[in-house]
């Protein structure tokens, strides 16, 4: 009886959770998250190896817009959260419980690393990977003021505050993962603004060769250069404060973000693009799955560096690094395997369904 009754609780989390995205589902958009968390997995992993030409052309290119693009469709799929001028308090509330398990899971890994787990964590200053559901905490709560505000003037407010809040500097720093908030903000109001109609016509016809072929050339160009050309830079695309770069750069970081800004939209485009609107094997179901991998994933990397399993690895070796880079689509599987990710939204649910059967209200 304990099974079915917890059957049933996964199966009412599952429809709560599943319930916040779009319907009909748009397999499109599952494929390019289904990409896009294989490649933040990669990244990660990438992180403390990215020394040699390959793995640091390999790291910049995805990190020059898999976060963008992720950003993107989040914004995207937030259509829902304010509606009729009603909000769906519901969902910040799962975001921040998500956020708080993310950051002990994270203070506890990254304490092996130090070598001391302290009794202090730190919940308003972020820079790893949980900073992604603390913006999307605080981009939702702009969402209403965007809505009277309006469609261009919203997202010029976010484009002038992507640009200009880089010259916060370390003053604000990763408060509230400020630095990324206001880096990333305009492609999160960019896909809260972007509609149906407009995301058919980018993957139809002219203008989907023309947003394939120009993502393209420019991921052809960041791979092949970086190395050599655009390693001063390689802040930008962490979304960083302009004071982390050389002081030569200072007054030209406004400008280095938006170009930034334009590489981004071209890769991103050039792979929503390029994927089809149809069930594909693996990617779409992963797609469907990507917050218990965007969780744990960090978490196990986290555990490889502190069990030193990276010694393992010859850094110089490509084959070697494509084949890391294999284990990274494998661990992305196991973590969005069906029991793995019921037990995730089990726990992510489960002050919420304790709430609804102690007052009877849904939380």
């Amino acid at each position: 009886m304990r099974t079915l009754r917890m059957g049933g609780w996964l199966r009412r989390t599952l429809f709560i959770w599943k319930g916040t995205v779009m319907a009909p589902r748009n397999y499109r958009i599952d494929n390019v998250k289904g990409v896009l968390i294989i490649l933040v997995v990669i990244g990660h992993f990438l992180l403390p190896i990215s020394t040699t030409r390959f793995t640091t052309n390999s790291q910049y290119l995805i990190y020059t817009f898999h976060m963008p693009c992720f950003i993107f469709i989040s914004g995207y799929l937030a259509k829902g959260v304010y509606r009729d001028g009603r909000f769906k308090w519901g969902k910040l509330a799962r975001l921040a419980w998500l956020y708080l398990l993310f950051e002990l899971g994270v203070h506890v890994t990254e304490g092996l690393l130090e070598g001391q787990i302290g009794w202090r964590v730190d919940l308003f200053h972020e820079s790893g990977a949980p900073w992604y559901l603390l913006a999307l905490l605080l981009w939702y709560l702009f969402i209403p003021l965007c809505s009277r505000l309006g469609k261009w003037v919203s997202l010029a407010l976010a484009l002038a505050v992507g640009l200009a809040g880089g010259y916060a500097g370390s003053g604000l720093g990763d408060f509230l993962a400020a630095d990324r908030v206001f880096a990333f903000a305009p492609f999160f109001f960019m896909g809260y603004f972007f509609t149906g109609r407009e995301l058919k016509g980018l993957c139809f016809g002219g203008r989907r060769a023309a947003a394939v072929i120009l993502g393209a050339l420019v991921g052809a160009g960041i791979f092949l250069g970086t190395y050599d050309f655009l390693e001063p830079y390689r802040l930008a695309v962490y979304g960083a404060m302009y004071d982390r770069f050389s002081p030569e750069l200072y007054s030209l970081c406004w400008l280095i973000r938006l170009i930034c800004y334009g590489a981004a939209g071209a890769l991103s485009f050039g792979l929503i693009a390029f994927l089809p609107d149809r069930r594909l094997p693996f990617l779409t179901k992963l797609g469907q799955r990507t917050l218990s991998v965007y969780v744990l994933h960090r978490l196990i990397r986290d555990l490889c560096q502190y069990f030193d399993l990276y010694r393992f690895l010859n850094v110089h070796s490509k084959a070697q690094v494509l084949l890391m880079m294999a284990g990274c689509v494998a661990l992305s599987a196991v973590l969005a395997w069906g029991p793995v990710y019921g037990a995730f939204q089990w726990l992510s649910e489960a002050p919420f369904a304790v709430w609804e059967k102690v007052t009877g209200r849904k939380g």
